[in-house]
Formats: C-alpha cells, sequence, structure tokens
C-alpha cells in the first residue's frame, strides 16, 4: 500500500478485554501501530484516568465511577497494574517519544488537565486531542492555539445538512481533523463519502476514519484518509506493512 495512512489501534489492541490498559497500549506500538487512541476521564482529584466508561463494571467488574472517586482510593483498591487501570501520564511515561498519541476527552472536566500534561512530555506535536464534546476542545485551544483537536461526529450530524453543519463545525472550531464514523459510508453512500473526505482535505483538514477494521475497505480508501483507528490492528499492519517513519505534522 503506497499512500499509507497513521495506523491507531483503537483503545490499544482494540474493545474488548484488556481495552486501554498499558500493556495493550504498549503492545500496539510493539507490533507496528503508528500510535493509540485512548479514553481519559479525570478522577475527583484531577488525575487523568485512561478509560473509555465512567463507571468499571464493564471492564474491571467493579461498582466504581472514575470521576466520583479520588486516585487515592482508585489506587488503595489494587485498580492500576499493566492489565488494569492506567493514568495518561504513565502512558507518556512508557509509550516512545515517536508514538501518536489520540486523547478522547470523555468528560469535559478532563479538558484543562490535559494539555499541561502532555506539554511536560513536550509531546503536543504528536498528540491529538479530540471529543464529541466540541465545546472542551475550545478549552484546550485556548491552553495551546498550536494544539491539534479533532471533532468527533456522531449520532448529532444524523439528519443534518452536511455542508450547513460541517461548515459551522469547521468555522468555529478549526480543527486539526475531522473524525468521522465508519458507518457514514453505509449511511450516505461510498460515493457521496468519498466526495466530501475530498473536499475536508482539500481544505487542510486531515480526515480519520474509526473504528476502520475492514481492509477491502481501506484498499477502496488508498490515499484519501489521514488516519485509521482501527480494533483489527493486525490485519491493517499485515495490509499496510508497518508504521511510518517520522512524526505526523
Amino acid at each position: 500500500m503506497e499512500k499509507r495512512p497513521l495506523l491507531l489501534g483503537h483503545r490499544g489492541m482494540g474493545t474488548g478485554e484488556g481495552e486501554n490498559s498499558l500493556l495493550s497500549l504498549v503492545r500496539a506500538i510493539q507490533i507496528g501501530a503508528d500510535g493509540v487512541e485512548l479514553d481519559v476521564h479525570s478522577t475527583r482529584d484531577g488525575v487523568l484516568v485512561v478509560t473509555h466508561d465512567r463507571d468499571l463494571n464493564r471492564t474491571l467488574g467493579v461498582d466504581i465511577t472514575v470521576p466520583e472517586s479520588s486516585y487515592r482510593v482508585l489506587k488503595k483498591k489494587g485498580l492500576f497494574s499493566p492489565e488494569k487501570l492506567t493514568t495518561l501520564e504513565k502512558v507518556y511515561l512508557e509509550l516512545p517519544d515517536t508514538a501518536f498519541i489520540n486523547v478522547e476527552i470523555k468528560d469535559p472536566l478532563a479538558a484543562p488537565l490535559a494539555v499541561p500534561l502532555v506539554r511536560s512530555f513536550n509531546a503536543l506535536d504528536r498528540t491529538l486531542f479530540s471529543s464529541f464534546h466540541h465545546g472542551c476542545l475550545l478549552e484546550i485551544r485556548k491552553q495551546c492555539n498550536d494544539a491539534k483537536i479533532g471533532l468527533l461526529i456522531g449520532e448529532d450530524a444524523r439528519g443534518k445538512d452536511p455542508m450547513s453543519y460541517f461548515g459551522e463545525l469547521l468555522s468555529v472550531y478549526k480543527p486539526y481533523s475531522m473524525n468521522l464514523p465508519v458507518q457514514m459510508f453505509e449511511e450516505v453512500g461510498f460515493k457521496k463519502s468519498v466526495e466530501f473526505i475530498k473536499l475536508l482535505r482539500k481544505t487542510g483538514i486531515a480526515v480519520a476514519l474509526w473504528t476502520l477494521d475492514d481492509p477491502d475497505l481501506l484498499l477502496k480508501l488508498e490515499g484519501e484518509i489521514d488516519i485509521v483507528i482501527t480494533d483489527n490492528l493486525q490485519g491493517m499492519i499485515a495490509l499496510t506493512g508497518g508504521r511510518t517513519s517520522g512524526k505526523r505534522g
């Protein structure tokens, strides 16, 4: 595959057992991913914890809500380990400084904490801050005008006129990327979706697709997308031939 997009492991090695754990995130890089996509919530005392869900029932089988708990309590319960919870700080400590990291802000309260942490690792150039809560990305941009922000597009876009809806988003947020759901190809149609992607990229906006797991679809989109967020990391690496060289600007 000649025109290869950046490959990011969705929650590390993918959704399910071990998702968002340090072990899963490190493993994704080890097998050839360019980086990872991960989710963060803030504890009650301001520690950024890597987890998709507010509560830990689904992933760890415990009835605890991260934003309502302190880091000390979570640690005391033995929930931090390479196979369980980790912090965003630990991720930047353990992953190589070439890894591209998409930090999805699940809780707007986490937004003001993210930039100072990433800046402390001199990693703003290889970090993409994304969120469905678009407003919190303005907080990130306020803290760092050069921060890469990505608008996650989901259910709120359904049924709206794409030109006016996306035009307003681009005008207000001036994002680095639009993070589009792969379902758009079924709902809008392949031809219209590709035309829209071309239009975005022509304006200088990078296009990320989530969660793209079908190698055949990636082949059809060769040269048209910039970032792939995938649960099928091994399949995508087999198709594309391993990580790209250097950092993405």
